[in-house]
């Protein structure tokens, strides 16, 4: 009778529990499903808010960006293109003064007047304010200007492009030219009669030799069949240093426009204005009905915010902005070219670039729909599996209850008092249960467990203590491998002839990467950058071996080891004895005259460093040489360069070019002389610590897989006289 009263309670008590979990589950289940319904209505609605938002200004951010980008690109390469017109007008310029200076040792060269049967060829040909009949009158100063023929046929491969016409124009009434618009009715040409001329050729008689390279407004030329037309020009001198003319070189504003609207297409508008603000190239120039092209401002009548970009245009100035033109929101960006003072300028209509926002949030939109009625749905066949499920297990339970009550109660009890025990730290315990079934093999597994957790602990301690012993060892093996580089800045107080920063970050615990600076004589400072083959407490000791006899052998003076290169030959030497473990070093070292800013260097298989000059960097010509501890008798090349004031040195190991992200992707040369460019007016430290956040935004939290190592070395003046190593 007792027996069956236990298994009624258990069964009771299984039934009960069953019964009402399973009710306080489904309310449950049902109440977090409808909450997730609303919560999916509600987060789609913020979704489709926030994305609309998030992506109309990242959308604008990045097309704002390119645009700017890509009128900075334009600028760039129009001012290159009109700085080589330029430097041509100087030159032929120039060319025409020594041809008047030599005029007792150079024979005539005769120029034909303008012919209709050479029109479309390119010829030299000359016209004057008469005609043929003036050449009497000028005959002597037009041979002698003849020749100049050879350096303008030289100029031949720039005429197919830019270039329309190269002329040289005089004080005597005549021009030679040098183009495919020979014509009989060109033959009468007075050049002192053009505007282009007279406005040059005034600022010249009245400034001297204050007067250099102009450009002209846009203009019609008689002989340019209605298109516009800019001339860039220059003087030039007689003998005796008077005023004698200009040589000009004019441009098809057509020709500009193709440059300008390469992208016209993606970016819908393009324009390139003066500092007058007159219209100098334009996407949407159009003829006038008689063929001409005229002119015009770039000023809009009524429209003061575009009037406002447009002055700061021609005030020089780059940038970008959001105007109205001609009813509708465009994106501008615009850039100065240097060489002329002309500004050029992209648009890109707003609505193409906010078009995908108003699909994201439709699509958003249309997303919702369909997961709202997918959630119905989960909701109508979880509800119908619930009332199934919620029958089949009380059915189960009732009857697993009244089969297992008996023999599960009492081995129970036994096994979570055994297992107590063990939970007490009582590892000794052991469970007896002879039940014939998977409770005798559950105590049988309890057991296991406890002896296997008894050894568990006894190793976890051993191997806890051998980590602790081995960290200690390694933190100390990182202090002293620190204390072995220079780390105090400025470590030459009283040296004002240069500034210099370095800073090593192993990868590991240690690392084979160093760096060092020293004086070897009072005025020539060491700079040495080097990288060991491998990593860790190997590497680290191979390190401390290099760095400590490229120094010694350095600092012995001129009568031990003497340049750069001799420096390297004794190391690898020394190295390369007894290298059974076959590492080797990759290293770059130079001496610096502070006196004169020379620098000798040597390179051993090691990257190039950057040379920063004129606020421009290039990587440091570098013959370069082998490994030291690689070859036996090995021998290097020096090279040499001459540091300015301002001139600065940036030494780095692949640490930082061979940093990865999480697509391994190499952060390599190029975005690292981007960084260097944008970052080498900082004080050292500050611009050693941009480049290395600059590779840490780059790796986006990627491990760091090898040392990074860099030196800076800035040179600020030639040395004091008196000058002694700090």
């Amino acid at each position: 009778m007792k027996k069956k009263r236990i298994e009624r309670k258990i069964l009771s008590v299984a039934v009960g529990i069953s019964v009402v979990s399973l009710a306080a589950f489904c309310a449950v289940a049902f109440r977090g499903l409808y909450s997730v319904r609303a919560h999916v209505l509600q987060s789609s609605a913020k979704l489709g808010e926030s994305a609309a938002a998030n992506s109309g200004r990242v959308l604008e951010q990045e097309a704002v960006g390119r645009l700017l980008d890509r009128a900075q690109g334009h600028s760039r390469f129009i001012n290159e293109r009109l700085t080589g017109i330029a430097k041509d007008a100087v030159y032929f310029a120039g060319h025409v003064t020594e041809i008047y200076k030599s005029a007792g040792k150079l024979a005539p060269v005769y120029i034909p007047y303008a012919s209709s049967e050479n029109n479309g060829k390119l010829v030299m040909w000359m016209a004057s304010a008469n005609g043929a009949a003036d050449y009497p009158r000028i005959r002597g100063e037009a041979g002698l200007l003849g020749n100049v023929k050879p350096a303008f046929v030289s100029n031949a491969d720039d005429m197919e492009a830019l270039t329309r016409s190269l002329y040289l124009a005089t004080e005597s009434g005549f021009i030679i030219s040098y183009d495919r618009f020979s014509d009989d009715r060109n033959r009468i040409f007075d050049p002192r009669a053009r505007r282009w001329y007279r406005e040059s050729a005034d600022i010249c008689r009245a400034y001297g030799d204050s007067c250099g390279t102009g450009w002209t407004d846009p203009y019609n030329d008689a002989s340019s069949e209605g298109k516009l037309l800019v001339t860039c020009s220059h003087p030039f001198k007689g003998a005796d240093g008077s005023f004698k003319g200009m040589v000009g070189i004019d441009l098809f504003i057509e020709d500009l426009n193709t440059v300008v609207n390469v992208d016209s297409g993606k970016y819908g508008h393009a324009v390139v204005v003066n500092r007058k603000a007159t219209v100098i190239a334009s996407s949407d120039m159009k003829r006038r009905p008689d063929g001409v092209f005229e002119a015009k401002s770039a000023y809009v009548e009524g429209n003061a915010e575009y009037n406002s970009v447009i002055d700061r245009m021609t005030g020089g100035e780059s940038g970008s902005a959001r105007v109205g033109i001609d009813g509708k929101e465009m994106y501008m960006a615009y850039a100065c070219i240097p060489v002329t003072g002309w500004s050029v300028a992209l648009m890109r209509p707003v609505s193409e670039v906010m078009g995908p926002v108003t699909e994201n949030s439709a699509a958003i939109e249309s997303m919702t729909k369909r997961s709202l009625g997918a959630v119905n749905n989960a909701i109508m066949s979880v509800l119908i599996a619930f009332v199934v499920g919620f029958a089949l297990v009380v059915a189960a339970v009732i009857y697993l209850a009244r089969m297992l009550s008996a023999k599960i109660s009492r081995p129970i009890v036994t096994l979570e008092g055994g297992l107590a025990r063990i939970a007490g730290g009582e590892l000794d315990t052991r469970i007896a249960l002879k039940t014939g079934d998977e409770i005798e093999q559950l105590g049988d597994s309890v057991n296991a467990m406890a002896r296997e957790l008894k050894k568990y602990i006894s190793n976890l301690q051993r191997v806890t203590a051998d980590k602790e012993r081995i960290s200690a060892e390694l933190g100390v093996a990182t202090k002293i491998q620190e204390s072995m580089l220079p780390r105090v800045f400025p470590p030459f107080p009283g040296r004002p002839e240069f500034d210099i920063y370095a800073s090593m970050e192993p990868a590991k615990e240690v690392g084979g990467d160093f760096y060092d600076f020293f004086f070897v004589e009072d005025n020539t400072l060491a700079v040495i950058v080097a990288d060991v083959s491998g990593k860790g407490v190997p590497a680290a000791l191979f390190m401390v071996v290099a760095k400590t006899l490229i120094k010694n052998n350095a600092q012995c003076g001129w009568k031990c080891a003497g340049s750069p290169k001799e420096v390297f030959e004794k190391v690898n030497g020394i190295l390369c004895d007894g290298n059974d473990t076959g590492m080797f070093v990759t290293a770059f070292m130079g001496y610096l005259d502070t006196g004169t800013g020379k620098f000798r260097y040597v390179n051993a298989g090691h990257t190039p460093p950057i040379l920063i000059t004129g606020g421009k960097c290039a990587a440091v010509k570098v013959k370069p040489g082998f490994v030291l501890a690689g070859l036996e008798d090995t021998r290097y090349t020096e090279g040499e360069l001459t540091m300015r004031p301002g001139d600065g040195l940036f030494l780095y190991t692949d640490g930082i070019t061979e940093a990865v992200n999480g697509q391994n992707a190499l952060f390599g040369q190029t975005r690292l002389a981007e960084a260097v460019n944008v970052y080498n007016n900082l004080p050292l430290k500050e611009f050693t610590s941009a480049i290395k956040r600059e590779i840490d935004k780059f790796a986006g939290g990627a491990e760091q897989a090898d040392d990074i190592t860099m030196l800076a070395l800035r040179y600020t003046s030639t040395a004091p006289s008196d000058g002694k190593a700090a």
